[in-house]
Protein backbone atom coordinates (compact mmCIF):
# COMPACT_ATOMS: atom_id res chain seq x y z
CA UNK A 1 0.00 0.00 0.00
CA UNK A 2 2.99 2.35 0.40
CA UNK A 3 2.96 3.21 -3.30
CA UNK A 4 -0.58 4.53 -3.10
CA UNK A 5 -1.48 7.94 -1.75
CA UNK A 6 -4.69 6.73 -0.12
CA UNK A 7 -4.19 4.65 3.00
CA UNK A 8 -6.58 2.63 5.10
CA UNK A 9 -7.05 5.30 7.77
CA UNK A 10 -8.56 7.82 5.37
CA UNK A 11 -12.09 8.32 4.09
CA UNK A 12 -12.85 8.49 0.36
CA UNK A 13 -14.18 11.93 -0.55
CA UNK A 14 -15.13 13.39 -3.94
CA UNK A 15 -13.57 16.68 -5.02
CA UNK A 16 -15.54 19.45 -6.78
CA UNK A 17 -13.71 18.51 -10.00
CA UNK A 18 -14.75 14.89 -9.54
CA UNK A 19 -18.30 16.02 -8.88
CA UNK A 20 -18.42 17.99 -12.11
CA UNK A 21 -16.97 15.09 -14.09
CA UNK A 22 -19.50 12.67 -12.59
CA UNK A 23 -22.62 14.60 -13.56
CA UNK A 24 -21.80 16.61 -16.70
CA UNK A 25 -22.22 13.59 -18.98
CA UNK A 26 -24.08 10.29 -18.87
CA UNK A 27 -21.57 8.19 -20.80
CA UNK A 28 -20.84 4.99 -18.88
CA UNK A 29 -17.16 5.48 -18.07
CA UNK A 30 -15.39 3.63 -15.26
CA UNK A 31 -14.42 6.78 -13.37
CA UNK A 32 -17.93 8.18 -13.59
CA UNK A 33 -19.49 4.93 -12.37
CA UNK A 34 -17.04 4.85 -9.44
CA UNK A 35 -18.06 8.38 -8.40
CA UNK A 36 -21.76 7.70 -8.72
CA UNK A 37 -21.37 4.64 -6.49
CA UNK A 38 -19.45 6.74 -3.98
CA UNK A 39 -22.22 9.35 -3.98
CA UNK A 40 -24.69 6.59 -3.11
CA UNK A 41 -23.01 6.25 0.28
CA UNK A 42 -24.63 8.24 3.09
CA UNK A 43 -21.21 8.60 4.75
CA UNK A 44 -17.78 8.76 3.11
CA UNK A 45 -16.44 5.19 3.46
CA UNK A 46 -13.18 4.37 5.16
CA UNK A 47 -10.77 3.28 2.46
CA UNK A 48 -10.01 -0.45 2.32
CA UNK A 49 -9.09 -2.83 -0.44
CA UNK A 50 -12.60 -4.30 -0.31
CA UNK A 51 -14.14 -0.84 -0.70
CA UNK A 52 -11.85 -0.12 -3.66
CA UNK A 53 -12.92 -3.37 -5.31
CA UNK A 54 -16.63 -2.74 -4.66
CA UNK A 55 -16.64 0.81 -5.99
CA UNK A 56 -14.45 0.18 -9.02
CA UNK A 57 -15.71 -3.28 -9.97
CA UNK A 58 -12.11 -4.45 -10.34
CA UNK A 59 -10.07 -7.05 -8.51
CA UNK A 60 -7.49 -6.07 -5.91
CA UNK A 61 -4.43 -4.93 -7.90
CA UNK A 62 -6.40 -3.20 -10.65
CA UNK A 63 -8.75 -1.64 -8.08
CA UNK A 64 -5.85 -0.13 -6.12
CA UNK A 65 -4.27 1.20 -9.30
CA UNK A 66 -7.59 2.68 -10.33
CA UNK A 67 -8.15 4.44 -6.99
CA UNK A 68 -4.61 5.80 -7.17
CA UNK A 69 -5.26 7.10 -10.69
CA UNK A 70 -8.54 8.72 -9.58
CA UNK A 71 -6.71 10.60 -6.85
CA UNK A 72 -3.88 11.62 -9.17
CA UNK A 73 -6.51 12.98 -11.58
CA UNK A 74 -7.98 15.11 -8.78
CA UNK A 75 -11.32 13.29 -8.73
CA UNK A 76 -11.15 11.94 -5.17
CA UNK A 77 -9.27 12.81 -2.01
CA UNK A 78 -8.38 11.08 1.22
CA UNK A 79 -10.00 12.75 4.24
CA UNK A 80 -9.13 12.23 7.89
CA UNK A 81 -12.67 13.09 9.00
CA UNK A 82 -15.69 11.32 7.63
CA UNK A 83 -18.34 13.38 5.86
CA UNK A 84 -22.09 12.78 5.77
CA UNK A 85 -24.59 13.45 3.00
CA UNK A 86 -26.97 16.39 3.60
CA UNK A 87 -29.82 15.25 5.83
CA UNK A 88 -32.22 18.14 5.15
CA UNK A 89 -35.04 17.82 2.65
CA UNK A 90 -34.30 19.15 -0.83
CA UNK A 91 -37.01 21.75 -0.39
CA UNK A 92 -35.11 23.29 2.52
CA UNK A 93 -31.64 22.60 1.18
CA UNK A 94 -31.86 23.84 -2.40
CA UNK A 95 -32.33 27.61 -1.84
CA UNK A 96 -29.28 27.72 0.44
CA UNK A 97 -27.02 25.70 -1.83
CA UNK A 98 -28.17 27.23 -5.11
CA UNK A 99 -27.40 30.74 -3.91
CA UNK A 100 -23.73 29.84 -3.45
CA UNK A 101 -23.29 28.50 -6.99
CA UNK A 102 -23.50 31.91 -8.69
CA UNK A 103 -21.41 35.05 -8.22
CA UNK A 104 -24.74 36.90 -8.35
CA UNK A 105 -26.56 34.55 -5.96
CA UNK A 106 -28.97 33.51 -8.74
CA UNK A 107 -29.53 29.87 -9.62
CA UNK A 108 -32.33 27.41 -10.42
CA UNK A 109 -32.50 23.63 -10.44
CA UNK A 110 -34.88 22.26 -13.07
CA UNK A 111 -35.85 18.72 -13.99
CA UNK A 112 -36.11 17.33 -17.51
CA UNK A 113 -39.77 18.24 -18.02
CA UNK A 114 -39.01 21.92 -17.50
CA UNK A 115 -40.32 22.24 -13.93
CA UNK A 116 -38.09 23.85 -11.35
CA UNK A 117 -37.35 22.14 -8.05
CA UNK A 118 -35.66 25.05 -6.32
CA UNK A 119 -34.61 28.62 -6.97
CA UNK A 120 -32.56 31.41 -5.45
CA UNK A 121 -32.36 35.03 -6.57
CA UNK A 122 -34.95 34.72 -9.35
CA UNK A 123 -38.62 35.61 -9.19
CA UNK A 124 -41.10 32.74 -9.39
CA UNK A 125 -42.12 33.79 -12.91
CA UNK A 126 -38.53 33.99 -14.15
CA UNK A 127 -37.72 30.61 -12.60
CA UNK A 128 -40.70 29.02 -14.36
CA UNK A 129 -39.75 30.48 -17.73
CA UNK A 130 -36.06 29.60 -17.48
CA UNK A 131 -36.88 26.07 -16.35
CA UNK A 132 -39.17 25.63 -19.37
CA UNK A 133 -36.43 27.02 -21.62
CA UNK A 134 -33.98 24.47 -20.21
CA UNK A 135 -36.22 21.64 -21.43
CA UNK A 136 -36.27 23.15 -24.92
CA UNK A 137 -32.48 23.42 -24.94
CA UNK A 138 -32.24 19.78 -23.92
CA UNK A 139 -34.38 18.85 -26.92
CA UNK A 140 -32.21 20.99 -29.23
CA UNK A 141 -29.07 19.28 -27.96
CA UNK A 142 -30.60 15.84 -28.45
CA UNK A 143 -31.44 16.68 -32.08
CA UNK A 144 -27.95 18.00 -32.84
CA UNK A 145 -25.85 15.80 -30.59
CA UNK A 146 -24.23 13.93 -33.46
CA UNK A 147 -23.01 17.19 -35.00
CA UNK A 148 -21.94 18.91 -31.77
CA UNK A 149 -20.45 15.97 -29.91
CA UNK A 150 -19.42 13.79 -32.85
CA UNK A 151 -18.48 15.77 -35.96
CA UNK A 152 -17.36 18.97 -34.21
CA UNK A 153 -15.96 17.28 -31.12
CA UNK A 154 -17.48 19.65 -28.56
CA UNK A 155 -17.35 17.80 -25.25
CA UNK A 156 -19.36 20.28 -23.18
CA UNK A 157 -23.14 20.07 -23.04
CA UNK A 158 -23.85 23.40 -21.37
CA UNK A 159 -25.60 26.30 -23.10
CA UNK A 160 -25.22 29.98 -22.30
CA UNK A 161 -26.28 33.50 -23.13
CA UNK A 162 -23.09 35.55 -23.29
CA UNK A 163 -22.31 39.26 -23.44
CA UNK A 164 -20.03 41.01 -25.93
CA UNK A 165 -16.97 39.96 -23.92
CA UNK A 166 -18.00 36.31 -23.93
CA UNK A 167 -18.99 36.30 -20.27
CA UNK A 168 -22.04 34.25 -19.34
CA UNK A 169 -25.15 36.16 -18.35
CA UNK A 170 -27.11 32.97 -17.77
CA UNK A 171 -25.93 29.41 -18.31
CA UNK A 172 -27.69 26.03 -18.50
CA UNK A 173 -25.63 23.15 -17.10
CA UNK A 174 -26.84 19.53 -17.32
CA UNK A 175 -26.62 17.29 -14.26
CA UNK A 176 -27.04 13.56 -14.90
CA UNK A 177 -28.14 11.70 -11.77
CA UNK A 178 -28.92 8.01 -12.28
CA UNK A 179 -31.51 7.83 -15.08
CA UNK A 180 -32.50 11.47 -14.56
CA UNK A 181 -31.34 14.66 -16.21
CA UNK A 182 -31.50 17.94 -14.33
CA UNK A 183 -30.43 21.39 -15.43
CA UNK A 184 -28.62 23.85 -13.22
CA UNK A 185 -29.45 27.35 -14.44
CA UNK A 186 -27.01 29.97 -13.22
CA UNK A 187 -27.14 33.72 -13.53
CA UNK A 188 -23.67 35.22 -13.86
CA UNK A 189 -20.46 33.25 -13.38
CA UNK A 190 -20.85 29.71 -11.99
CA UNK A 191 -19.07 28.79 -8.78
CA UNK A 192 -18.57 25.04 -9.12
CA UNK A 193 -15.16 24.67 -7.50
CA UNK A 194 -16.43 24.53 -3.94
CA UNK A 195 -17.96 22.08 -1.42
CA UNK A 196 -21.53 23.37 -1.84
CA UNK A 197 -21.63 22.06 -5.42
CA UNK A 198 -20.62 18.64 -4.18
CA UNK A 199 -23.27 18.74 -1.45
CA UNK A 200 -25.94 19.60 -4.02
CA UNK A 201 -24.99 16.65 -6.21
CA UNK A 202 -24.70 14.35 -3.20
CA UNK A 203 -28.19 15.30 -2.04
CA UNK A 204 -29.58 14.65 -5.53
CA UNK A 205 -27.79 11.31 -5.75
CA UNK A 206 -29.25 10.21 -2.42
CA UNK A 207 -32.75 11.26 -3.49
CA UNK A 208 -32.82 10.36 -7.18
CA UNK A 209 -29.80 8.12 -7.89
CA UNK A 210 -31.93 4.97 -7.88
CA UNK A 211 -35.24 6.58 -8.86
CA UNK A 212 -36.42 7.67 -12.28
CA UNK A 213 -38.62 10.75 -12.43
CA UNK A 214 -41.69 10.04 -14.63
CA UNK A 215 -41.57 11.86 -17.97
Amino acid sequence: MSEYILTENLHLGVTPAGTYYAVQDNAAESGRLFLHRLFQEAVTPLFTVDVACELSGYKKKRALEFVHWMQEAGMIVGQEQRESAPDETLERLLPKLLRTLSDEGKAILAESRGLYLGSAGFTHEAAEELAALSANLTAVYARHKELLHGNLGYRQRAWGLVDASGNSEVGFWPLYIGQNRFTLIIGGIPQFNQPHFKRLVWALEMRYGNTEIPV
